[in-house]
């Protein structure tokens, strides 16, 4: 029966236990790392679309600059606008949601899409009211600065959390699935 245990895998993890859960945290560090990077370009590309069309298209009766300012006015907007900095700012947040989620066990279609949607939009606003601003733009308290960007872009960031959080639960869900 020993000779049994000394070539099973069983064995083989007793006599490297700390190496091999050290092993596991590292796989499952990376795992979560690109679930979040992914799901970060993934909200990115819907808040810079969303922008695009928005600046090239809307506005009744004005006249639409063109598709290459909409392009230019998106891309600055993004980093400097305050969403770059919120996914920034929502690492540590996000790692908080995910443990939580571990200890939890909700069901993951709803609590990712629900808490990202919540963590964007919050933080986006957030970030948006401390940006620089343009000399032209009167000055405003933090609330201002946060209700304004809450009703410029709020529909945006919410749509851009609720696609963070989905996209993240996907992939947590497929890179399990092959495991």
């Amino acid at each position: 029966m020993p000779e049994k245990l000394y070539f099973s895998k069983l064995y083989l993890q007793m006599e490297n236990g700390a190496g091999m859960i050290t092993n596991l945290r590292h796989f499952d560090l990376a795992r979560r790392v690109t679930g979040y990077a992914v799901s970060a370009i993934l909200a990115s590309l819907i808040y810079f679309v969303w922008l695009t069309v928005s600046t090239t298209f809307g506005g009744v009766g004005t006249t639409h600059p063109g598709l290459i300012f909409g392009f230019g006015f998106a891309l600055f907007f993004l980093f400097v606008g305050g969403f770059a900095p919120a996914l920034l700012l929502m690492i540590v947040p996000w790692a908080i949601a995910v443990w939580a989620h571990l200890k939890t066990r909700w069901d993951g279609r709803i609590y990712f899409p629900g808490v990202g949607a919540l963590l964007v939009f919050t933080l986006g606003c957030t970030t948006a009211s401390i940006s620089p601003k343009p000399f032209w733009i009167e000055d405003q308290t933090f609330l201002e600065g946060a209700v304004i960007a809450a009703q410029r872009q709020g529909v945006c960031l919410l749509l851009s959390g609720i696609a963070f959080g989905a996209c993240y639960w996907w992939i947590e869900r497929q890179i399990r699935a092959m495991l």
